[in-house]
């Protein structure tokens, strides 16, 4: 029969997810780092800022450029003179070379220069802190799916349990119609619940291959990859009461916008750095020759060094300098307000997201035991029906409470365990994770 040719084929998935390699939370996390896109371009950004974190984009070192310039003229010249005579000459030529060597070196900006070399100090550890972050993002990102998968695996098992109690119902009610002691309702009833399980049991398990697909792609990997996973999820601790603490110290986007605001403040130093003046060092080195064949005089040589020294200051500039400084400093406020309006949001999740946990926690101890005892319930009423003792209705409830507790058991384990990977990734703990 059709029912039959269903479950032969949902048989065939356990054997050949058998063949398939297992992959721990360990190594997973392993494979995403190195093979991690967003990683790399952070790693990337940090190389880029490390360049640029020198004295010379500061400004503090001079300049120095060299020139060579060479001209060769073949001019035809017309000579009228008093006399009325005139003299013609034709390709008359005359040649130039000049090379020069130029240093210009501001020595005193207003202090600017050490503001700017400060400001890529900061945005150094700007890039740090986003490579941190990237790092941070895909070991939580690895560690959610992972858990996704496992529980998924588990309801996976759940309704193919289901299905299997449900293919022994249509089973017995086709044998009870054969013999002449049931009726067509009760086996129809049994296929269309037994059909209703395999349809939920499908579904399910395309899930999975769906979850399977994006846990490949966080660790660059093609989403066709078999593996399997351990479908053993270990219990989170209760969150101390020090999370806010490790919060404040060591949340990445904290620590960026605390870094943040010291740009602020120093962008505003920049600003005031325009009333001072500017003192510049200049010095050249200089060789100049013309020549002119055919001339009275043929060739004309000068070189030697030049030195000088320049001092500016703007004494009126439209108020722009005033301008510029007045939106220094309000940006500046508005990184300190940001700052702490984010410290206040990270507050008030931690709250949260700590009350999630131990609820869950809590929630995860009372499932388990509703699961024992819808499972206990189960097998009683399955043993009844067989004997004939209760309706195919009685039993069928006795399935939907199991698999309603096994539901919400898995629902409380993944809340958990969402709840505890923000709880460390807002605390820089997920070490945990790698052994560290």
């Amino acid at each position: 029969m059709r029912s039959s040719l269903i479950v032969l084929l949902l048989g065939l998935v356990p054997l050949l997810a058998s063949s398939q390699e297992e992959l721990t939370l360990e190594d997973a996390i392993r494979i995403g780092l190195e093979n991690s896109y967003s990683i790399q371009i952070a790693q990337n950004n940090v190389s880029i800022a490390t360049n640029n974190n020198t004295i010379g984009n500061a400004g503090y070192l001079p300049r120095l450029d060299l020139n060579v310039n060479q001209s060769n003229n073949f001019q035809n010249r017309q000579y009228e003179f008093d006399d009325e005579s005139s003299l013609t000459q034709n390709g008359y030529p005359t040649y130039s070379l000049a090379s020069g060597m130029q240093l210009n070196w501001t020595v005193f900006d207003g202090f600017a220069m050490f503001v700017r070399k400060e400001k890529l100090d900061i945005y150094k550890q700007q890039s740090d802190v986003h490579l941190r972050m990237a790092v941070e993002n895909t070991v939580a990102d690895i560690a959610f799916t992972f858990y996704n998968i496992a529980l998924n695996q588990k309801l996976l098992k759940n309704y193919e349990e289901q299905m299997e109690l449900s293919r022994q119902r249509l089973r017995i009610a086709q044998e009870k119609s054969l013999i002449g002691v049931g009726n067509g309702l009760q086996e129809l009833q049994s296929e269309v619940d037994f059909r209703a399980d395999s349809a939920q049991y499908i579904l399910q398990r395309s899930n999975l291959v769906n979850l399977k697909a994006e846990f490949n792609r966080l660790l660059s990997r093609n989403p066709d990859v078999a593996f399997v996973i351990n479908t053993t999820i270990p219990v989170p601790e209760l969150a101390s009461d020090d999370v806010y603490l490790k919060i404040k110290e060591f949340n990445p986007n904290l620590l960026y916008a605390r870094l943040q605001s010291q740009i602020g403040e120093l962008e505003l130093s920049e600003a005031t750095s325009s009333r001072y003046p500017n003192v510049t060092l200049t010095g050249a080195y200089n060789f100049a020759q013309n020549g002119t064949p055919d001339g009275s005089t043929r060739l004309y040589t000068t070189h030697g060094p030049t030195l000088g020294i320049g001092a500016s200051i703007s004494i009126f500039n439209g108020f722009n300098a005033t301008r510029r400084i007045n939106n220094a400093r309000i940006i500046a406020e508005n990184h300190k307000l940001s700052e702490q309006e984010l410290e206040l949001r990270l507050k008030s999740t931690a709250f949260k997201l700590t009350n999630n946990l131990n609820q869950a926690i809590e929630l995860v101890k009372v499932e388990v035991q509703s699961v024992e005892l819808a499972q206990r319930n189960a097998e009683a009423s399955w043993e009844k029906y067989r004997l004939g003792a209760i309706s195919d209705l009685e039993l069928r409830e006795s399935q939907n409470k199991l698999i309603n507790a096994q539901t919400r058991l898995i629902s409380a384990q993944m809340n958990a365990q969402a709840a505890e990977i923000d709880i460390l990734s807002l605390t820089g703990d997920l070490g945990k994770f790698v052994g560290q």
